[in-house]
């Protein structure tokens, strides 16, 4: 049983019941200096086992520990080492023996080793229905980057929201293109959270998702190579990394859309302090002091919230009062639901949709 899943889920509950119950039945049997070690020892164990079931029930919330080993100190998105039979460059093979859907669609991981960034972390791809067959082996697909929010990782798409499934459904009906969507991880710690930005004298996670990743996607996959067939989407987090990435990179990528977002860079316990003090690096990485700054790129941006989300909402009525021509700006909210995962999953086939809209078509190879 993997740490997300419901069979661990059931075993911490009823582990822990279990020992409330036992606890609670068992409380007057020992005596004298018995009684003084064994109901502290179960006052603990029942308090830890608690604590278990919550922490499981929230990681199958935001998907950060798929696996034991990541629980137990493998960093995050961390690549596995090639055997001494495979060459170095082997790892980058994307593994394409994926289980397709009903549909035809499969997720399929890849590495990325970047060579820009230094940074080498695994990504998924989703392949839509039809990808191996006529005519779309053929052609190349529009791409759209998936990123998470903090804490999060590429598995709180494809798992929690669901991602696969509800493109297979926008593209099967027409709503959508086929379209390859990537799902890099965009962190090397789970204690630490990148905004994905070049760290000043630190991580360079914007080269990465910029430069490194759509690298080696146009190398492993059959893919549009012009920035009107790239997008991103990101919720929370992910969705101020999207439009940032977005404005900061207009010469890559056409639209995105943000789920939850918010348009100003932030330094907290999670982030650290990202730019060192360099105000300048700061302002540079905040949608809302760029378009009130810097010359509007022409981009298309798509901006959803929920009106009781307070924070995220003020946001984006600021950061869209400020916004200006060539920026096309789509909005889009619900009434309740705040900063959560039913929110994100209510608006994602509307983004996705909406996205695809904006991207480039499929394209035959030329």
């Amino acid at each position: 049983m993997a740490p997300d899943s419901i069979g661990t889920q059931i075993t911490t509950i009823v582990v822990a019941v279990v020992l409330v119950v036992l606890t609670a039945t068992l409380w007057e049997r020992p005596r004298g200096w018995l009684a003084w070690v064994l109901r502290p020892l179960a006052l603990t164990l029942c308090l830890l086992t608690a604590l278990a079931a919550g922490g499981v029930a929230v990681n199958r919330e935001v998907e950060v520990y798929t696996t034991w080993s990541a629980l137990f100190g493998k960093a995050p998105g961390e690549a596995a080492t090639p055997t001494d039979e495979q060459a170095p460059g082997d790892a980058l093979q994307p593994v394409l023996d994926a289980p397709r859907s009903a549909s035809g669609s499969r997720v399929v991981s890849f590495t990325v080793t970047g060579k820009a960034s230094g940074i080498t972390l695994q990504a998924f791809a989703y392949l839509p229905p039809g990808y191996d067959q006529e005519p779309l082996n053929g052609q190349r697909l529009p791409v759209i980057e998936a990123l998470s929010g903090f804490p999060g990782s590429p598995q709180t798409w494809l798992k929690a929201l669901e991602a696969p499934k509800i493109l297979d459904e926008e593209i099967t009906s027409g709503r959508m293109a086929p379209t390859v969507v990537v799902f890099p991880y965009q962190v090397l710690s789970n204690t630490h959270d990148t905004e994905c930005v070049n760290e000043v004298n630190g991580i360079q996670m914007d080269t990465f998702l910029t430069t490194d990743v759509p690298e080696a996607v146009r190398r492993l996959f059959r893919v549009r190579t012009d920035p009107g067939g790239w997008g991103l989407i990101g919720y929370s987090a992910g969705a101020f990394c999207a439009v940032n990435l977005a404005l900061r990179h207009p010469d890559k990528y056409s639209a995105a859309a943000s789920l939850s977002g918010y348009f100003r860079a932030i330094t907290d316990k999670t982030t650290g302090d990202l730019y060192k003090g360099n105000q300048d690096a700061r302002n540079q990485n905040s949608p809302l002091w760029r378009v009130q700054n810097l010359p509007i790129p022409r981009v298309a941006l798509y901006l959803a919230a929920a009106k009781d989300d307070t924070f995220e909402y003020k946001e984006l009525e600021q950061f869209v009062a400020v916004t200006r021509s060539p920026l096309r700006v789509t909005t889009q909210s619900l009434p309740q639901g705040g900063h959560t995962r039913k929110v994100w999953k209510a608006l994602e086939a509307p983004a996705f949709d909406w996205l695809s809209s904006w991207l480039s078509a499929p394209v035959p190879i030329s």
